[in-house]
Order: structure tokens, then sequence, then C-alpha cells
């Protein structure tokens, strides 16, 4: 049934990727949807609040899919979507001038193609 096939390492790391998207979608849900909705808003992203729920969506939907193992393939890719998406939004360094925050956000894009990089690995499987 669920994780058939899979080692304990595997079913760890699997737990620990799907609890990054989880974890922060739980504190971003409850407590920055109006500090995330003005950046938005301010970079002109079209319908702020609708386009961040339903990254929330996108996010809640590809991490339950990957905690649980089912259709992990398409959890992921739906996390991989997410993760492209919430990066060219929240994370476009080559806008910064100071470059410490420069430097932080590139760090950030960085990161998250090594999480791209995790699930694709999951893809794979």
């Amino acid at each position: 049934m669920f994780y058939e096939g899979h080692t304990t390492l595997e079913i760890v790391g699997q737990l620990m990727v799907a609890t990054l998207f989880l974890g922060t979608l739980a504190i971003n849900a409850t407590t920055k949807v109006k500090q995330h909705a003005d950046r938005m808003a301010a970079m002109n992203i079209p319908m702020p609040y609708a386009t961040l729920w339903a990254g929330f969506a996108l996010q809640a939907v590809g991490g339950v899919m990957v905690a649980i193992d089912w259709h992990t393939d398409i959890g992921a890719a739906i996390l991989i979507l997410f993760t492209i998406l919430a990066s060219a939004i929240f994370h476009r360094f080559w806008t910064m001038d100071d470059p410490l925050r420069r430097h932080l956000h590139l760090s950030f894009v960085f990161s998250n193609i090594a999480v791209i990089g995790a699930l694709l690995l999951l893809i794979s499987h």
C-alpha cells in the first residue's frame, strides 16, 4: 500500500520533504497572509490574495500527496511547480540593490533548486 517497497531512509527523506512544504504552509497561511499579499501587490502580482491562496492550495495538495505516498510523482510535480512560482515571486534577487538582501534571496533560490532536486528523485523512484 503506502510506502511499499521503500527503505526506511526513503520514507524518512520523503516525510522530511513533505514536512518542509506542510510546515511552511502552516506558518504562512496562519500568520503571514497579509504580509505576503502586500508584497505581491507591491510587485503588481494580479489578485494577490487569490494568487496566494492558490499557491497555498498547491502546497497543501502536493505536500499531503507526498506525505502519504499517494501518487507521489504527481504530488512532487505539483510541489516543483509551486517552488518555481514561489521563487519567481518572492526571491527576485536580481531586483535588489542591497548586497546582503540580494545574497540572501539568491541563497533561497539555490536552496529551492536543491529542493526541486529532491522532488525529482521522488518522481524517479
